[in-house]
């Protein structure tokens, strides 16, 4: 054997290699060598060295972890707004303190034929009308008035509530020119009926006959006792008192479910709650809250008439009847006028003088200061009290004192009986 092939024969079995363990066709790759002086932990990996690799990695993750913080922040700030945003729209409401405001401005709307709720929406909030399109859509669908809507021009203020613009849009009027009229508190249903006929809403007959003739489903109604032949009106009381915008000849059952909406919206569950707590019934309450509404204008008045009455309420052995005048008014100016016949169990039903404890039925629709004040009437000894031509109050505990202030007084004009 040549010396060459023996000198490669030692230097592989010198390096452990065998001839025969490396594959005909593999190449001999050389390992690096090591650099002078460098130590043996660079082949193996410098620990020191991996940490100063994981540095920016623990900055990437802190960052990473404030900007998704920032994000969800970001992205609940624009929720609340969304959701505050979406509530103004939908009741109509102005929340100027958080920078929401419904502008009180008219504005002409153009339905076109065959338009989808969506393209309506969209239609909606490029006119100002709603600011927030998705909530209309959805509160639309809530309302299963998808389909139901008419093409056609319409005016719509930009501070209408979503159950305002639905009634209009499903109704397809062809006037819609808005009126905007306030109904202070005290009315009775002809009078309010009267304020919308002079505005050419709809004719107070029409509106009355709506009210007792149409089909509503309101929960409060539950209290209100059905078919009591010696009630006059049965929602006498429950057309709330307030400031609404109506529709040139809009239907009667529209505007009805206005006043109605009003009054569910106002009676919140802190009062249902103080009524059980009273041993009242809504009926009641209102009722009791529409003689302090024509008793008394002002709210300081009305706690003091409400103690009145409840400390006859609470002593009616001695005091079984009211004896409010305003009662009689009601017979007299708001039932015999309207009424063919003569029914005198109705009158007397009605009348203080003549019944027992509360009236059959309200006599006006009060306002939220008179029902809060027949529910945390003031506490007092007084059974008595009048009125003079001035509007001042004159309270008594005796019927002595009583009679008294009947001779002081510039006159009575309300209040109630020495007899």
């Amino acid at each position: 054997m040549p010396m060459n092939q023996n000198e490669n024969e030692r230097r592989r079995r010198v390096e452990g290699e065998h001839p025969a363990a490396r594959p005909q066709n593999a190449r001999h790759v050389p390992s690096t060598p090591r650099a002078q002086g460098q130590p043996e932990e660079h082949l193996a990996g410098n620990p020191s060295r991996r940490a100063k690799r994981k540095k920016p990695r623990k900055k990437y993750r802190v960052a990473r972890a404030l900007l998704i913080t920032a994000v969800l922040v970001g992205l609940c700030c624009f929720l609340a707004y969304f959701g505050l945003q979406s509530v103004s729209d939908l009741l109509g409401l102005n929340l100027e303190v958080i920078g929401i405001e419904q502008e009180d401005r008219e504005v002409k709307v153009d339905i076109p034929e065959g338009s989808s709720t969506r393209e309506i929406a969209n239609i909606l909030k490029k006119a100002g009308v709603v600011d927030t399109p998705l909530t209309f859509q959805l509160y639309s669908k809530f309302k299963d008035a998808d389909g139901k809507y008419q093409f056609g021009e319409y005016i719509f203020n930009c501070n209408m509530a979503y159950d305002e613009i639905i009634i209009a849009l499903k109704s397809g009027n062809e006037r819609q020119d808005v009126v905007r009229i306030s109904f202070p508190e005290g009315l009775t249903l002809w009078e309010i009926g009267q304020k919308l006929e002079d505005a050419d809403v709809c004719s107070a007959e029409a509106f009355v006959k709506e009210l007792q003739t149409g089909t509503f489903d309101y929960e409060f109604m539950k209290s209100i006792p059905a078919d009591n032949p010696l009630r006059f009106y049965k929602y006498e009381g429950y057309v709330f008192p307030n400031t609404y915008d109506f529709f040139v000849g809009e239907k009667p059952s529209s505007v009805v479910k206005k006043f109605f909406d009003s009054f569910n919206a106002n009676i919140t569950g802190e009062m249902y709650d103080r009524m059980e707590e009273m041993g009242m019934t809504l009926d009641e309450t209102i009722t009791l809250a529409s003689i302090i509404q024509k008793e008394a204008s002002y709210p300081e008045d009305m706690y003091a008439v409400s103690g009145v009455f409840h400390n006859r309420f609470e002593n009616a052995e001695v005091y079984p009847q009211m004896q409010s005048d305003v009662t009689i008014f009601y017979v007299e100016k708001s039932i015999k006028p309207h009424i063919d016949t003569k029914n005198q169990e109705m009158y007397d039903a009605y009348n203080t003088y003549k019944c027992e404890g509360l009236p059959v039925g309200p006599i006006c629709n009060p306002g939220i200061d008179a029902i809060k004040a027949a529910l945390y009437p003031d506490q007092n000894d007084y059974y008595y009290f009048l009125t003079d031509q001035n509007g001042d109050f004159y309270y008594a505990a005796t019927m002595q004192e009583h009679e008294q202030n009947i001779r002081t007084a510039d006159g009575v004009a309300g209040g109630i009986a020495t007899d």
